[in-house]
């Protein structure tokens, strides 16, 4: 278990806090619904406190700080010759979101503002924090459709995307591309290791990366995607049959094209920004980077927490690049210790039209930006 008492991970429930585990993994995803935990450690025969049992409320914590609000989905025991084991697995407050049906209501014609008045509310979440985007935008709601699946297509048609923070709190929201770095992580080939996160400073900072993995992949990148789609119309702008947008990537090796039917556009406006997206979607996805390192915190103390900006710099790979933490993964077993698994997206590519930024391109050192329409200017 950790050796600094400030990285002990503390469950409490019901004003109780259980510790000491033999085991946890504790996820966190900005783009996975209710992210998961669990927690394991052998217990004497028959002594479960009656608190931990399934629909009950949790809180995780990494020493004082909060790292998941949710509940208990499953409590499973073990029992062999001379031992007896106790498995606790858990999502975070948007499980409720993910596995129950929205509230069957007369409208079928909702803006996110009201999906989170008079959908989300009554399932018990009560704490939201909405920033910028377009909320007075409404999308169709079908019957049977999830409370999520009702909250991520509200937010996606008003250039957003939601999450909850590890306090339990809603947040919808575009990423923040102007925020400063938040940490650095390294990996030279010159044998320097264990060290914190460095500065730019040409190479003296040391190693602070266990492993790593860099993936390229294409099979969902595109070279050129095309929306198609049609507007009904209102009082003063009749409907039109025939709405086009092409964005296109100037990168990629050759045609890959993509066709989306988009239904309820209402402009070329919004027809280009929704292939922008799926274009900038084709490449953030195709580009991902696995890091595993000591502990759960930055250098500056920070718990590692998916929206951050972290500097890769693998030299071997001939990557000096900004990065997302699109995920992260606290975890402790016997085997490895302490780590955090890190997974890492381009930087500037996650809701390119409606995230306030200062972008870079997002380029390898010592090669070209990608050159497509999104990075224009």
């Amino acid at each position: 278990m950790p050796a600094d008492a400030r990285d002990a991970v503390t469950l409490a429930v019901a004003g109780r806090e259980h510790r000491d585990w033999e085991s946890y993994s504790i996820d966190s995803d900005l783009f996975t619904p209710a992210d998961a935990w669990q927690v394991s450690l052998g217990i004497p025969a028959g002594e479960v406190p009656a608190s931990l049992h399934p629909w009950a409320e949790v809180e995780l914590r990494l020493g004082t700080d909060t790292v998941l609000t949710g509940r208990i989905d499953v409590l499973r025991r073990r029992i062999a010759r001379g031992a007896h084991s106790l498995t606790l697995h858990g999502r975070d407050r948007a499980a409720v979101l993910l596995d129950c049906s929205a509230p069957v209501l007369a409208r079928r014609e909702l803006s996110l503002a009201e999906v989170c008045a008079t959908w989300l509310r009554p399932l018990g979440i009560d704490r939201m924090d909405i920033q910028g985007g377009d909320t007075s935008k409404k999308v169709t709601v079908e019957p049977g459709m999830s409370a999520w699946e009702v909250l991520e297509r509200a937010a996606e048609a008003s250039g957003l995307w939601p999450w909850f923070a590890p306090d339990g709190v809603l947040h919808v929201a575009a990423p923040d591309y102007g925020r400063a770095t938040d940490a650095e992580l390294i990996l030279r080939d010159n044998g320097q290791d264990g060290g914190q996160d460095g500065g730019r400073d040409g190479g003296s900072a040391k190693n602070n990366i266990l492993d790593l993995s860099y993936e390229d992949d294409i099979r969902r990148r595109w070279s050129e995607v095309t929306v198609l789609g049609q507007g009904t119309g209102d009082e003063t702008d009749g409907a039109r049959p025939h709405i086009k947008a092409v964005a296109r990537d100037q990168a990629a090796a050759f045609h890959r094209p993509l066709i989306r039917d988009a239904a309820y556009l209402e402009s070329d406006g919004q027809a280009q920004a929704r292939a922008n997206k799926l274009l900038a979607d084709s490449i953030f996805e195709s580009v991902l980077t696995t890091a595993r390192v000591r502990g759960h915190r930055t250098a500056g103390g920070a718990v590692w927490e998916p929206g951050m900006r972290v500097r890769l710099v693998v030299p071997p790979l001939g990557l000096d690049v900004d990065t997302l933490l699109a995920r992260r993964t606290l975890a402790c077993d016997r085997r490895n210790g302490t780590t955090t698994t890190l997974y890492l997206r381009p930087w500037g590519l996650w809701l390119p039209d409606t995230a306030p930024r200062a972008r870079k391109k997002h380029r390898k050192k010592g090669g070209d930006c990608c050159d497509c329409d999104l990075c224009a200017g």
